[in-house]
């Protein structure tokens, strides 16, 4: 884990699972252990179902969870991707929480990109 290495890095929380892992409860709790493991920032996702993947974890949620299955054909329908309707709450509260637990990037040395070489100019 980079943290344990001495490098403090972002946490994606990805993919969050509609009626499953985006209770407000689990969001608090995931962004206050990726505070305290010292990461830099948070970032989240929810799931996206292209083909493929749709049919298997349909598949697997009707065996898991089958009163969330109407759910998420109602909300998925004949899309991959959730609208920001329903995204963008659950980027704000995440992102809230990271403000409320103080995730930022803490380093004292911040890393900074190499710089691009010049390119230079011949006198003709």
């Amino acid at each position: 884990m980079l943290v344990e290495a001495g490098i403090k890095a972002g946490v994606g929380m990805a993919p969050i699972l509609p009626g499953i892992s985006d209770r407000p409860e689990q969001l608090r709790k995931v962004v206050k252990a990726a505070r305290e493991a010292g990461a830099t920032g948070v970032w989240t996702n929810l799931l996206f179902l292209r083909p493929g993947t749709r049919e298997h974890f349909l598949e697997h949620l009707a065996q898991d969870w089958p009163e969330l299955l109407p759910y998420y054909r109602q909300l998925y329908g004949r899309r991959a991707y959730l609208g920001a309707e329903h995204t963008k709450p659950v980027r704000r509260q995440v992102s809230s929480l990271a403000r409320e637990f103080g995730v930022a990037d803490r380093r004292s040395l911040r890393l900074e990109p190499e710089r691009e070489p010049e390119q230079l100019a011949l006198a003709v």
